[in-house]
């Protein structure tokens, strides 16, 4: 069974609990690593400017305090194979689903593979109601 890093684990803490409990039991079943949870001014800005952003800071759901958003990759990475972005996408959002019916968690999620003009395909928030 798949497991997180010490990296992954530190990167994954800084997140909004909702977004760690589908990483934890997504993990269980299909092998990521957490690219990414919060952000600060200096790496948002940083982001934005390599374009890995579309927004500075302090608007981007990574600067929230926890972070509603989180990056993640299949591993290992090959960022040329979107296929597996998907896949990890659709799995995130099953496992997602499962524990809302079961009351374990509450947020809906907004996929940045989805987005008409920035495809950011590791990235996951919370989305707003």
């Amino acid at each position: 069974m798949p497991k997180f890093s010490k990296t992954s684990e530190a990167r994954l803490q800084t997140c909004h609990p909702d977004l760690q409990a589908v990483c934890r039991e997504l993990i269980k079943q299909y092998d990521f690593t957490v690219l990414e949870g919060h952000r600060g001014e200096k790496e948002q800005n940083a982001a934005y400017d390599k374009g890995n952003s579309h927004v500075r800071y302090p608007n981007s759901a990574h600067n929230k305090k926890p972070s509603l958003a989180v990056d993640i990759a299949p591993y290992p990475i090959d960022w040329g194979n979107l296929a597996r972005f998907r896949e990890m996408i659709y799995r995130f959002d099953a496992v997602a689903a499962v524990l809302r019916g079961r009351g374990e968690i509450q947020s809906h999620f907004e996929y940045g593979a989805f987005w008409p003009n920035f495809k950011d395909y590791p990235h996951i928030e919370i989305k707003e109601k």
